[in-house]
């Protein structure tokens, strides 16, 4: 979600707690708001106006606003509690957001460093061995073309996953087994499922509710699933942490636990998803910190191989005694 929209969330929050009915919030969020961000909230108090709950007039808008939003706000427009539920979601991608931009600015550095080696490396061939411009050039795309093809397949391949089934499901598999990246998502996805449940428990949403709709805001479907048996757990009038996987962290059980038998279970969940939120992102920015070294380290061996291949070429063309 961009930046715009987030400020949007917040603005619409302080609206609604201050008292102002939702349909003039609308309009005063979508005047003072960027294009994308005006027209979208302009459709939005357009289906308010009609009647519409705000949810119904959001799912409308699935390329703008992601599911988890639309079934949140749905639970604080039943339960009466809209605009605290609003300030929360504003959080909750403000600090998604920051831990993306981290992510994105330790990418920067190693993108130029590979652009700038892909042209320097066929730099020996060019200059010693007589290439022509068009060899040269042809040389770094094909360079860059190593490591854009990987990543371009990559990028499609997450981009265009379904966000439900087993092909969402394998994907999420295997990034839980990336190295530092994968215990990160891991405790990422508890952390949601933590905030997701704080945030509907202070929406008054029954218990067995939010236990199976803060399954879907996890954002990993294996985690996901090591949550999923607490629903028929707590149907079944058990305690929640009874239904839980034993593959979740023991301390975050035990953690719940205590939570259900003191019966502050709603601070219990915003501390563990503060904690878990808190790890994860010290997990992203150390992957953030060595993916580069990764990156450099590739780049070291692809210049080390560029410049024996082109002496072996050049020591080829001395022995044959071609000195033009």
């Amino acid at each position: 979600m961009a930046k715009s929209f987030v400020t949007a969330y917040h603005n619409l929050s302080v609206m609604l707690e201050a008292g102002v009915p939702l349909l003039r919030s609308l309009h005063t969020v979508a005047s003072g708001s960027e294009s994308r961000v005006r027209k979208t909230f302009l459709a939005l108090a357009d289906g308010v106006s009609q009647g519409d709950p705000l949810a119904q007039t959001m799912g409308r808008h699935p390329k703008v606003f992601d599911p988890v939003d639309v079934m949140l706000i749905q639970a604080g427009e039943t339960s009466g509690s809209l605009a605290e539920l609003m300030g929360l979601l504003a959080k909750w991608h403000e600090s998604s957001q920051r831990t993306l931009r981290r992510m994105r600015s330790g990418m920067l550095l190693p993108i130029l460093i590979l652009t700038l080696a892909s042209f320097i490396a066929p730099v020996p061939g060019f200059v010693l061995g007589g290439w022509r411009i068009e060899s040269y050039l042809l040389a770094a795309v094909r360079i860059l073309l190593l490591f854009w093809i990987p990543a371009g397949m990559i990028f499609l391949i997450v981009r265009k996953t379904p966000k439900t089934g087993p092909l969402r499901r394998l994907l999420d598999r295997i990034v839980l087994h990336v190295p530092l990246l994968g215990n990160a998502m891991y405790k990422l996805a508890i952390s949601r499922y933590c905030c997701v449940f704080h945030m509907l428990c202070k929406a008054a949403v029954p218990v067995a509710d939010c236990v199976s709709m803060a399954v879907a805001a996890a954002g990993n479907a294996v985690v996901g699933d090591m949550f999923r048996p607490a629903v028929d757990s707590v149907k079944a009038g058990e305690s929640i942490c009874q239904g839980f996987s034993r593959r979740l962290p023991k301390e975050f059980i035990e953690m719940w636990s205590i939570g259900e038998e003191t019966g502050t279970l709603d601070n219990v969940t915003k501390r563990m998803a503060e904690n878990y939120a808190e790890a994860a992102e010290f997990g992203l920015n150390e992957f953030a910190r060595w993916f580069p070294r990764f990156v450099y380290f590739l780049i070291c061996a692809l210049m080390v191989y560029y410049v024996f291949r082109n002496a072996a070429h050049v020591m080829t063309m001395y022995d044959g005694g071609d000195y033009t």
